[in-house]
């Protein structure tokens, strides 16, 4: 599925556009987020009630907006936002919580905030309906040998695919990929992500 023009416009507006067809797809996906401000957690909340995905990845920093790695004294804030974001991902009977922390992630309040959840620190693989998937903080760390999904986030830079491996950026596009056939479905972050991301805060004139 390719990017639409009025599709970047709606995420300014309203949110993440979610295609008609995408009906289809629920309950069969495998979703792939990285980087996340708790400004998104909503935006979240409804895009994992319309997919119902069997597998949510997130690659690292899931409260964007709270940079440990520079603050460590935020950490109690971070707590309060990343039990915010596990209720905006994990309700759901099947559904499996896969996180791979990032820079400003701390990794024991993650463990702890969904004990559930497969956690890697920084890099590691996983195996969904028989296919690897190797994931990663950053581009870099991707690890040994490269599977046929390589996730990872942290920094800009455009997806990759040849052949037999994608190299799927979660900074830049929202992924969807489909369980069943493996084909990777690329939804727009709404406008106001990377102003969380970057601690931009609008201001009135």
């Amino acid at each position: 599925m390719t990017h639409k023009w009025w599709m970047h416009l709606y995420g300014v507006f309203f949110g993440i556009y979610i295609p008609r067809e995408f009906q289809y797809l629920k309950g069969k996906v495998v979703l792939h987020l990285a980087d996340t401000p708790s400004t998104f957690y909503g935006a979240v909340s409804r895009l994992v009630h319309t997919l119902d995905p069997m597998y949510v990845i997130h690659t690292g920093d899931l409260a964007d907006d709270v940079k440990l790695e520079l603050n460590p004294g935020d950490l109690q804030r971070y707590r309060r936002k990343l039990l915010e974001l596990r209720r905006a991902i994990s309700p759901g009977k099947n559904r499996k919580l896969v996180i791979v922390t990032g820079n400003h992630d701390d990794e024991n309040s993650v463990r702890e905030i969904f004990p559930d959840a497969i956690v890697f620190p920084r890099k590691g693989r996983v195996e969904i309906e028989g296919e690897e998937y190797n994931l990663s903080h950053d581009r870099n760390g991707l690890e040994g040998s490269p599977a046929r999904f390589n996730l990872f986030g942290h920094e800009p830079s455009g997806d990759e695919t040849d052949d037999s491996h994608y190299y799927l950026n979660g900074v830049n596009t929202i992924h969807v990929i489909s369980a069943v056939s493996g084909e990777v479905y690329r939804l727009p972050y709404p406008g106001y992500v990377n102003d969380g991301r970057l601690l931009r805060r609008k201001r009135g004139l």
